[in-house]
């Protein structure tokens, strides 16, 4: 670490919340302020030209793989030279698809940008048909002989998870003819979820809203800034000016959802699955209990979602509360916050998880590895890129000043920090890790941030407010995705009954989900039709049964949380334990290891009773006033 660099971490570590409220009331300085925004591409690549070299080298070394075909099966070397020849030109290529993605996500108005990352994307299409032969031969090969290579052959050990995986996977592995067509079906099957991100954050027009004299263009970043406005009039003038332009593209979302569905159900039939669930579970052996218990103890739990709803209410002094209400702090947010002031809170946030990790996420601060800036054309939401396993994590967001932020923020780096960990411990053939592990470090970082808050509230406003936040991050992390989940489950199972899957009848699907999760016929909210539409607004749906981990991650985050949260230093060494094993083992294995059986309902209970210990103490304020 430069002298610099540790200088600046030690500077971020030290600052205390309470200088960062003062610092709302005091003019704001140059070096306050002066924290990188936007990310420095140059460790992927030094220009465009350097990125179209390597494009030309990798796809003039994709012929070389057909001179393995044959002979995986000869002996423990030659499988090992082929299995190496696959690493290293994934791994190129990852590097080259992360600095493609990432230019196209800072403008997706940019055709040039566009044009760059779909080339990306016809490579990593080359190279799966290249390589498609490789799971029929290991197949073939069986499991006897393939564990005498290994014993022969020590350099092989950092391929034996892929290896005993994919052995695992014959009876869903076809035939190399079989795989090769798969393969070369994988980029007309994406084509639903890349149309809808084009339609969705490039080419729709967005309405203006006048809000106290100012004109705000209502696209989804102005959405999420201005919907939990303080004023029940402003926020439902937000919701009923927004919906309708889904609403308008009901029609067509629809049909693109649809043609989604339809590319899942066919991937799952070709690969003799009995479900699309069971074939997006089945690559990383999780249960089909875990999905299906979440959603099972989400439903169990809506009397405590329902008390949240009712609670709410009362604080904001509604007589009736609606779904554009639900968004709103049930205090005042004490204040707006630079960028480097929620650096610094999120630096304090997740001291619990010791020095050394500190360290590292102010580096990656100091070091631009983020894009934060708002503008026209970027892509909405937050995510981590970390497959350019030889550079670092990249993190985009866009970041409005808000709380909201701050947590998301403190989310996103607990996933760059996942693949830190997971980096340096592992080798590339098992650095990446399933997404089922990958939320629980980033929802992790969020409750230590939220805990810490709560724990340093001065006043009784900022506790209500700190207080809500956390039980808002339970409500949208662990209900809310719950309640997607099983929209997913329900669409998916409508279309292999072979049911017609209209814009319509999805708005229907989940109009009936909302008002049943919101306890509309129990008069606790009141749910808009309208509002139905919403499911055409959530972009994760084009990455089928993805949005349940991030609540069954929110019930592992919260034992890890608290645990770590007292100084609990066994269980952070077996949570470090669990992100340094990146993906070499099953994740549904790893977070077992850990002392998590995510299959059972115990840890999504206690979820459930750590929300009503929250409003406990919620209550006990406000009777105290």
């Amino acid at each position: 670490m430069s002298r610099a660099l540790a200088a600046l971490t030690a500077a971020l570590l030290a600052t205390t919340v309470a200088q960062a409220a003062t610092a709302s009331n005091t003019p704001k300085t140059a070096a306050a302020d002066s924290v990188p925004a936007v990310w420095n591409l140059k460790a992927l690549f030094a220009d465009q030209a350097a990125w179209e070299a390597e494009r030309k080298a990798i796809a003039a070394e994709l012929p070389s793989l057909a001179a393995y075909k044959g002979t995986l099966g000869r002996d423990a070397a030659s499988l090992l030279a082929a299995l190496d020849k696959q690493s290293s030109l994934h791994m190129r290529l990852a590097r080259l698809a992360v600095y493609s993605g990432l230019n196209a996500d800072e403008d997706t108005r940019v055709a040039a940008n566009q044009a760059q990352d779909q080339l990306a994307s016809n490579l990593q299409n080359e190279l799966g048909e290249a390589t498609a032969y490789f799971s029929p031969e290991i197949a073939a090969i069986g499991k006897e002989r393939i564990a005498a290579f290994l014993a022969q052959e020590p350099k092989l050990a950092k391929h034996r998870y892929y290896l005993e995986n994919t052995l695992r996977l014959a009876a869903h592995t076809l035939d190399q003819k079989g795989e090769a067509l798969l393969a070369a079906a994988s980029a007309p099957l994406q084509q639903p979820g890349n149309i809808y991100g084009l339609l969705a954050n490039a080419d729709i027009p967005w309405p203006s809203l006048t809000i106290r004299g100012k004109k705000v263009l209502l696209d989804q970043e102005g959405y999420v800034a201005n919907r939990d406005d303080r004023d029940p009039a402003v926020r439902k003038k937000v919701f009923d000016t927004f919906w309708p332009v889904f609403k308008a593209y009901e029609r067509t979302i629809g049909a693109t959802y649809a043609a989604n569905l339809r590319g899942t159900v066919f991937n799952a039939k070709a690969r003799n699955y009995p479900s699309s669930l069971a074939a997006a579970l089945g690559p990383y052996n999780t249960p089909d209990a875990v999905y299906r218990t979440l959603v099972a103890e989400a439903n169990a739990g809506l009397p405590t979602l329902h008390r949240y709803f009712n609670l709410s209410k009362k604080l904001l002094g509604l007589k009736e509360m609606r779904y554009s209400d639900v968004y709103v702090p049930l205090a005042k947010p004490p204040r707006k916050y630079s960028l480097a002031e929620a650096e610094q809170l999120t630096l304090q946030g997740i001291k619990p998880l010791g020095e050394a990790y500190g360290q590292d996420v102010a580096k990656g601060f100091a070091e631009a590895w983020m894009h934060a800036t708002p503008q026209r054309g970027k892509r909405s939401g937050a995510y981590m890129n970390g497959a350019a396993y030889e550079v670092h994590p990249f993190v985009l967001m866009s970041f409005n000043g808000g709380y909201d932020s701050v947590s998301t923020l403190a989310h996103e780096w607990g996933h760059a920090m996942h693949s830190v960990l997971a980096n340096r411990a592992q080798p590339y053939e098992t650095a990446d890790y399933a997404l089922f592990i990958a939320e629980i470090p980033s929802t992790t970082n969020e409750m230590l941030l939220a805990d810490y808050v709560i724990a340093n509230a001065k006043t009784r406003e900022e506790k209500i407010f700190a207080l809500s936040q956390e039980l808002e991050l339970l409500r949208g992390t662990f209900f809310r995705q719950a309640m997607f989940a099983e929209f997913e489950l329900t669409a998916h199972e409508a279309m292999e009954k072979g049911e017609a899957l209209t814009g319509e009848r999805l708005t229907a699907i989940y109009l009936d989900l909302l008002k049943r999760y919101h306890g509309d016929a129990k008069g606790v909210v009141k749910i808009d039709p309208l509002y139905g539409v919403e499911w055409a607004y959530i972009p994760h749906f084009y990455n089928d049964f993805y949005v349940f981990q991030y609540a069954t991650s929110i019930s592992a985050a919260a034992y890890f949380a608290e645990g770590i949260g007292k100084g609990d230093t066994a269980l952070r060494e077996r949570y470090f334990d669990m992100l340094k094993a990146g993906g070499s083992n099953d994740p549904y294995l790893i977070v077992k290891q850990a002392g998590l059986d995510m299959a059972t309902p115990a840890p999504y209970r206690a979820l459930v009773k750590r929300m009503d210990h929250l409003m406990d103490q919620l209550e006990a304020i406000e009777a105290g006033k």
